[in-house]
């Protein structure tokens, strides 16, 4: 049987992958295009077993075209952790987009079926539990002076009561490849003046009047308020994505809030 899975698995790399796949917002770049790959991959937990549980493996990943400025893009969206778990951070070498993909959508089912398949052979009666879902869009757009906004909008299922829903921010210089961080935008000591302001966009969110109140519906609750990596560099204003159990309980969802460049004025790097 450890054959078969073995078999089942290296299957993976012969299913179809198209592109040209259609994504809601696609980015404009001189001497850049942008196309996608789609994956669409179903493994089953035991491949001779046709009621065993499965997982489903879905992937819209767009990529850039143009030349070395392009592979440079892709480079850093590769090792950008855009995909979870992530096996391609600490990978050195240059990959193509499609090899990427390929080796990731290997790497998670072999995991499934590493860590599923002996579970639900001693307790098939609960198949349902090692049902596993994996889907990902992404889109890009334009953003402040031209970066380019990477944002793959992704769920998980893996078992249990709820899958998760997480959005996954990349802002990336397209001349560099470099992958923009906050101590790239803000100037030295942002950090508190850039969690006020958020708190306050929060609270506009809630209807709270500040940080204590927040509180009280459970946000930041125990919790230092802080700046995530996780934003949105747009052409009027920053987006800051919290997801789903980052900052709240599960049943508050993602929250997100924007604010204007024009209020953050003192805070940002001059060009």
């Amino acid at each position: 049987m450890k054959k078969i899975w073995m078999l089942w698995a290296l299957a993976l790399l012969l299913m179809a992958s198209c592109h040209g796949g259609d994504s809601q917002q696609t980015a404009r770049i001189d001497g850049m295009e942008f196309d996608s790959i789609v994956a669409d991959t179903t493994i089953r937990l035991v491949a001779d077993d046709g009621q065993s549980p499965t997982c489903h493996i879905r992937l819209n990943i767009q990529y850039a075209k143009g030349g070395k400025e392009a592979e440079a893009l892709n480079d850093s969206l590769i090792h950008g952790g855009l995909l979870v778990p992530d096996y391609l951070a600490l990978g050195k070498d240059r990959l193509s987009m499609q090899t990427a993909i390929d080796s990731f959508i290997k790497r998670y089912a072999a995991d499934y079926l590493k860590d599923y398949a002996p579970l639900y052979r001693q307790d098939k009666e609960h198949a349902g539990s090692y049902m596993c879902e994996y889907v990902v869009n992404t889109s890009t757009r334009n953003g402040r002076d031209n970066v380019v906004n990477y944002v793959a909008e992704t769920y998980m299922y893996g078992g249990g009561a709820h899958g998760t829903h997480q959005t996954i921010a990349r802002n990336i210089n397209p001349k560099t490849g470099h992958m923009l961080q906050l101590s790239d935008v803000f100037v030295p000591g942002y950090e508190q003046g850039l969690s006020d302001k958020i708190v306050e966009g929060i609270c506009r969110i809630f209807d709270a009047e500040n940080l204590d109140q927040l509180r009280e519906q459970v946000i930041f609750e125990g919790v230092t308020p802080y700046p995530t990596d996780n934003f949105v560099l747009g052409k009027d204003d920053i987006t800051f994505i919290y997801v789903e159990d980052e900052i709240a309980p599960h049943a508050a969802g993602e929250i997100s809030v924007s604010i204007a460049y024009s209020d953050l004025d003192n805070l940002l790097k001059r060009e």
